[in-house]
C-alpha cells in the first residue's frame, strides 16, 4: 500500500487534514526523505501544486510517489474523511 503525506504547512494542517496522513511539510521533506524509503507515497496539498513538486523531488530519489491531483480541493469533494488538528 501506499502511506498518504500531506505536504502542506502546519498551520493548513490544523485546520484540516487527510485522515490517516503523515505531515511532512514540503519545506522540510528534503530533510525527511530517510523516512519515506522502502515506501509508495501519494502526496498531498491544497491544490496538487506542492505535492506535484513533492512527488516529482522524491521520484528523483528512488522514492514511488504519485500525486493526488486536485488536492485537499478534490478530496473534499469526493466525500472522503478529514480530521482536524495534528
Amino acid at each position: 500500500g501506499y502511506v498518504l503525506v500531506d505536504v502542506r504547512t502546519k498551520i493548513e494542517r490544523r485546520e484540516q487534514n487527510p485522515a490517516g496522513s503523515l505531515h511532512i511539510s514540503l519545506d522540510s521533506l528534503d530533510r525527511r526523505t530517510k523516512a519515506l524509503e522502502g515506501r509508495k507515497v501519494l502526496a498531498i496539498c491544497r491544490s496538487g501544486n506542492r505535492s506535484g513538486t513533492a512527488a516529482r523531488m522524491l521520484n528523483a530519489r528512488g522514492i514511488e510517489t504519485m500525486n493526488v491531483k486536485g488536492g485537499m480541493i478534490a478530496w473534499n469533494r469526493a466525500g472522503l474523511p478529514t480530521r482536524k488538528g495534528k
